[in-house]
C-alpha cells in the first residue's frame, strides 16, 4: 500500500499535484486520458442516435387478459395427536400388524421422517394422505 500526503493550499494547487501524479504513473497526462474518454463518449452517443434513427414500427397487440391461475387452497396441517391417532387406528385396523408396521416404517424412511412425533407440518400432512390411502 502507498501512502501518500499532499500538502496544498488551493484547489488549483491539488488539481496540479494530481496531474502530476498521474503523469508519472501512467506515464501521459490527464488531459489525454480526459480527450479518450471524450471520444469514447461521443462515439456511443453516436452509435445511439444510428440505433434510434432506424427504429422498427412495433406492433402493439391488444392484452389478453388470462385468467388468473387457480390458487389451491393450502391444505391443513393435522396437529400431532390427531396424526398419531390416524396411525393408531390404522395399525389397530390392520389384519396384519406386523407387516402394517413395516409398510408404515418404509413410508415414514420414504419421506425423510424418523418417526410420527418428529415429523414435520409437511409430512405429517403425508402421513395423513397415507392413513386415507389405507383406509
Amino acid at each position: 500500500m502507498i501512502e501518500l500526503k499532499i500538502t496544498v493550499e488551493t484547489a488549483n494547487e491539488l488539481n496540479q499535484e494530481i496531474k502530476d501524479l498521474y503523469r508519472a504513473i501512467v506515464g501521459s497526462s490527464i488531459d489525454k486520458a480526459d480527450a479518450i474518454d471524450r471520444a469514447k463518449e461521443e462515439v456511443k452517443a453516436k452509435k445511439a442516435k444510428a440505433i434510434t434513427k432506424v427504429e422498427t414500427p412495433v406492433k402493439v397487440e391488444p392484452v389478453k387478459e388470462e385468467p388468473a391461475p387457480a390458487v389451491e387452497p393450502e391444505k391443513e396441517v393435522p396437529s400431532l395427536e390427531a396424526t398419531r391417532e390416524a396411525v393408531k387406528d390404522v395399525m389397530a385396523k390392520a389384519a396384519d400388524k406386523t407387516k402394517a408396521k413395516g409398510e408404515f416404517k418404509a413410508f415414514l424412511d420414504s419421506i425423510g421422517a424418523e418417526k410420527v412425533t418428529s415429523a414435520t407440518d409437511e409430512q405429517r400432512i403425508q402421513i395423513m394422505e397415507w392413513v386415507n390411502s389405507r383406509d
